[in-house]
């Protein structure tokens, strides 16, 4: 996939949860977990994919580690797949400085999943994760309703900022209806 012009990504209905008892219980322990979510999901299937939807660089819609908001960011949206079924919607953003100081080539990274090169790369430093509500005007939940996938009351994921090389960058990762469905079908 080459580098474009993205088309706008809609992040302004995130909103950060304080009370962590408002995602379902069987939910929360995915939100909160301090490992690769790549890795827990590869666990549960046979076939792991990743689709990339888009990537290159567009404003900043939020503030993050070490830019503003407007800022030019390389930005990266996929979807991780079990066994060809969406379950998490993903957006990375990447400042100029961490693209230009990185080992990792985050434009050419394809259909290869990035937790696996984040996770491996001895100089990570994990910010704190942030439990979010993606509401219905959300890059995700637009996303998940262009699958036929309903989101009446919204989706559940977490943000996450990373140091790396001691540049930063932000991960979100968004949980999508058959991920809920079977995790929170699970005993």
């Amino acid at each position: 996939m080459t580098a474009t012009t993205l088309e706008a990504l809609n992040q302004a209905d995130v909103h950060p949860v304080i009370d962590l008892t408002l995602p379902p219980g069987k939910l929360l322990p995915w939100l909160q977990d301090k490992g690769s979510l790549t890795l827990k999901l590869k666990a549960l299937c046979r076939r792991f994919e990743v689709e990339p939807l888009q990537e290159g660089v567009g404003p900043a819609l939020q503030p993050g580690p070490g830019w503003d908001l407007g800022q030019s960011l390389w930005q990266r949206v996929v979807l991780l797949k079990l066994d060809g079924v969406p379950w998490v919607y993903a957006i990375t953003e990447v400042p100029g400085s961490t693209l230009a100081s990185s080992t990792i080539d985050f434009p050419n990274l394809g259909n290869q999943p990035l937790g696996e090169r984040l996770f491996a790369s001895g100089s990570l430093v994990r910010g704190p994760l942030q439990v979010c509500r993606y509401g219905g005007r959300s890059s995700a939940s637009l996303q998940a309703k262009k699958l036929g996938y309903p989101v009446a009351d919204g989706l559940w994921g977490r943000q996450r900022e990373f140091e790396l090389e001691g540049q930063s960058l932000r991960v979100s990762e968004v949980f999508l209806p058959p991920a809920y469905q079977t995790l929170l079908l699970s005993a």
